[in-house]
């Protein structure tokens, strides 16, 4: 089959992007459309209005890799290491990017940052994005996968990826389940202001409420550090949270994060959510493939959900080219079971690691509570162990993207 093979993609934000960028990249050969629902966004938030993401090292070598790193590293922020503690227990450890001989352990980016360097680089590689575009069915009885929009328009594919996030009536029609699984946990986040110099650390604060990071945003003064928190809360405590006025919500998260910044200056917007585990029962169904959060939704406790989609948009661009290479059909599953295979096993990974990370600080007693608190104060102690927990949060293991 020599004729050139085409990729439609569904959804536009960051983890679609760069499934576009990362197939277009591997792929040059494939047509690749992307169609997002809603105009893409212009114009810089205000400091403490912006949300971020954190990039792990292996993160960081995909964007190199294809082609955005340089542009998008001065607008970001350096993880130079990661104070993890337990509020009201003994036991803390520092982990550090000088331990495993890397420039950092990871960087901050604002995701408006990130989704503006993805769409010009979508664009540079030759993705023809349309927007805003909706698309209102899907249909997968055809020979070809196929989608309709809402102004009557038909598009087919030899691949259809799913990158919108889970959506409940396109899941239905394609025959998926999905599998919930709430957490009783909402996610508060937000920006804070500290006084003093950016240094680079990252704060992992296990609270009675629920963890609480606390990541570096690039510096805009050298008087102010900024830092985007997310912020697990009970769902019974959070509407308490959030009725607080500006005042009362500061002196809570200092109370709850601590005084190792100092005073807390201000807080940004506030926004909050459901943590909410969903599974799909399947990632591919005729010729359409779930990736990114429409496939797997973490706790955001350690910041791996777009890390994960973007290291499985280095292994599905792989997979396609030994597909395109061998002359193959793109959307057959014999040309993805590989793809399957290395991308559920990574997410099993991630989504374990996570999990336990978000519940291994609840309050269980001091029978419990003890030898935990003994096991981080003795991580502390122990510099092979700190680095290969450290060298796990960096994404660098076996890395296959």
């Amino acid at each position: 089959m020599s004729d050139v093979q085409q990729v439609l993609i569904l959804g536009g934000g960051l983890s679609g992007l760069s499934f576009a960028i990362a197939l277009a990249t591997e792929n040059p050969t494939l047509d690749i459309t992307l169609l997002e629902a809603h105009p893409f966004r212009s114009g810089t938030p205000n400091p403490l209005d912006t949300r971020g993401s954190a990039l792990n090292l292996h993160s960081v070598e995909l964007l190199t890799g294809w082609g955005l790193w340089s542009a998008l590293q001065p607008h970001t922020g350096a993880i130079a290491d990661i104070h993890v503690s337990h509020r009201g227990h003994f036991g803390s450890t520092l982990m550090t990017a000088k331990e495993l001989d890397a420039p950092a352990l990871g960087y901050v980016v604002e995701n408006h940052e990130l989704g503006r360097a993805l769409l010009a680089r979508a664009e540079q590689v030759g993705v023809a994005v349309r927007a805003p575009v909706r698309c209102v069915s899907l249909e997968a009885d055809r020979e070809k996968p196929s989608v309709q929009t809402d102004d009557g328009e038909r598009l087919t594919a030899d691949l259809v990826l799913l990158a919108a996030g889970v959506a409940d009536a396109w899941f239905e029609g394609l025959g998926i389940g999905i599998e919930e699984r709430p957490t009783g946990h909402h996610a508060v986040v937000f920006n804070a202001s500290f006084p003093g110099a950016q240094q680079g650390r990252a704060f992992e604060r296990f609270t009675p409420h629920g963890p609480l990071a606390v990541l570096p945003l690039p510096s805009l003064t050298r008087s102010e550090q900024r830092f985007n928190v997310v912020w697990s809360v009970p769902d019974k405590e959070v509407q308490a949270l959030a009725s607080l006025n500006n005042e009362a919500f500061i002196s809570a998260f200092q109370n709850a994060f601590g005084w190792r910044l100092g005073r807390v200056g201000d807080v940004g917007q506030r926004s909050q959510w459901p943590l909410v585990r969903l599974i799909a029962s399947e990632q591919y169904r005729s010729g359409f493939l779930l990736v990114g959060n429409a496939a797997h939704t973490l706790h955001p406790v350690a910041g791996q959900g777009l890390n994960l989609s973007l290291r499985e948009a280095g292994l599905l661009a792989a997979e396609l080219a030994i597909a395109v290479r061998e002359d193959r059909p793109i959307g057959q599953l014999s040309s993805l079971n590989r793809y399957l295979e290395h991308a559920i096993e990574e997410q099993h990974l991630v989504t374990r690691s996570t999990d336990l990370l978000a519940t291994l600080f609840n309050r269980r007693g001091p029978l419990l509570d003890a030898p935990r608190n003994l096991s981080l104060a003795l991580l502390d102690l122990i510099p092979a162990a700190r680095s290969r927990v450290a060298n796990l949060g960096t994404g660098q293991r076996n890395a296959r993207g």
